[in-house]
């Protein structure tokens, strides 16, 4: 209520193989050994080895291979958000957790979106866009995470806290990436990825993609936000033009893009 926000501290567990990765000089093996002291971690970078979106049809079954196959930029992300997503999801109240899981799933659909449209579409970095659609409502994950200790009574009024989510995570995601010295482009989605009208000048970048990404996701999931917005609507907002996506991409983004979409949201939701 004073407007005042506890950021909370980044991960150890993603510290320390955020460390390890950011190493110029560090080797698949040496990655490998730290990963691999995380089971959940360990598994879903060979899922994502594996996902028809990234793998050449032949399955790797060791930690080195997949972090081969993948990079360590993309490990890096997948360790980033596994961390967040442990971090929040342990001191969320239990009436929330089918909320919690709801939202994760959605960032995770988000994040699906968001890679193809960057590799395929906007030519950005598919793997920054991959952990910005995984980030980009950390705010929300946050709210959910304090909401019963700082005011429980919004835990039985849920249209009261759809509003606060709604009005507050954006300004908050953002700082709390800021507070851990993300990139500027990823606070930037944060806090403008449900800015309908936001106007740049020049080529679309990553808050564009995100935007774009949120959109469709919420579209396999109908009353979130955008959700009274309909194709034409989008083909008309700043972020779909400056990608030049017009309603023939629309339906190969839905359509013709669908098995790698769907292979990497199995492989981040395993």
């Amino acid at each position: 209520s004073s407007g005042e926000v506890e950021l909370p501290a980044f991960p150890d567990v993603a510290l320390q193989i955020k460390n390890v990765l950011e190493d110029p000089d560090v080797s698949a093996s040496q990655v490998a050994t730290v990963v691999s002291a995380d089971p959940v971690f360990s598994a879903r970078l060979l899922n994502i080895a594996n996902s028809a979106a990234l793998s050449s049809g032949n399955t790797v079954s060791d930690i080195p291979s997949a972090i081969t196959r993948i990079g360590f930029k993309m490990a890096h992300n997948v360790a980033i958000s596994i961390a967040v997503n442990q971090i929040m999801n342990s001191s969320i109240d239990k009436s929330l957790q089918p909320r919690f899981q709801d939202l994760w799933r959605h960032s995770v659909n988000v994040a699906a979106y968001a890679y193809v449209i960057a590799r395929k579409i906007a030519k950005i970095n598919p793997d920054k866009a991959l952990l910005a659609g995984l980030m980009h409502d950390v705010g929300k994950i946050y709210i959910l995470s304090r909401v019963s200790e700082n005011h429980p009574e919004l835990v039985a009024d849920q249209s009261a806290l759809d509003a606060v989510l709604a009005d507050w995570h954006c300004g908050v995601g953002s700082a709390i990436l800021n507070n851990w010295d993300m990139d500027e482009e990823l606070c930037m989605v944060a806090d403008e990825h449900e800015t309908f009208n936001r106007d740049i000048l020049g080529k679309a970048d990553l808050t564009d993609v995100v935007l774009v990404a949120n959109l469709l996701a919420n579209d396999t999931n109908p009353g979130t936000e955008g959700d009274s917005l309909n194709d034409n609507d989008w083909l008309s907002l700043g972020s779909f033009q400056r990608l030049k996506i017009d309603s023939a991409t629309l339906t190969e983004i839905r359509e013709g893009f669908k098995e790698e979409i769907d292979s990497i949201i199995s492989a981040l939701a395993a």
